[in-house]
């Protein structure tokens, strides 16, 4: 039986994947390839799910940072889900990986979610 790609979005991953969905949704690979990604609707979620990451990088803190980053990790997954197939899902995931090699591991939104999440524990148990 042939393994499923996994379409599990963590925090480390997110900006990397908006980024790649975004440019290979205006691509002509996203029109020639058998994907529904290219539909109105679908590019319309994947723009607001990339708006909501800005907005709460920008705006929010504490816990409603948090939430909101969560939330459009799995706003990301269901457009993948919905729209892509396994070979495209798998070329993500290897555009991805090579991204966060090239960058050395380094990602805004993680850094900041770390950030939040450490501070949250440091200021409530301590």
């Amino acid at each position: 039986m042939a393994r499923v790609a996994s379409t599990k979005i963590d925090v480390q991953d997110l900006e990397y994947v908006i980024e790649y969905l975004l440019v290979f949704t205006f691509s002509r690979r996203a029109y020639s390839s058998d994907t529904t990604i290219t539909k109105g609707k679908n590019r319309v979620k994947l723009l607001q799910a990339a708006l909501k990451l800005e907005k709460a990088m920008l705006e929010l803190r504490d816990q409603e940072y948090l939430n909101a980053v969560d939330r459009v990790c799995v706003d990301i997954e269901g457009v993948m889900v919905a729209t892509l197939g396994t070979a495209e899902i798998q070329k993500l995931r290897t555009a991805v990986r090579q991204k966060r090699y090239k960058n050395d591991g380094y990602s805004r939104a993680d850094q900041e979610y770390e950030s939040t999440k450490k501070y949250l524990l440091n200021r409530y148990f301590n």
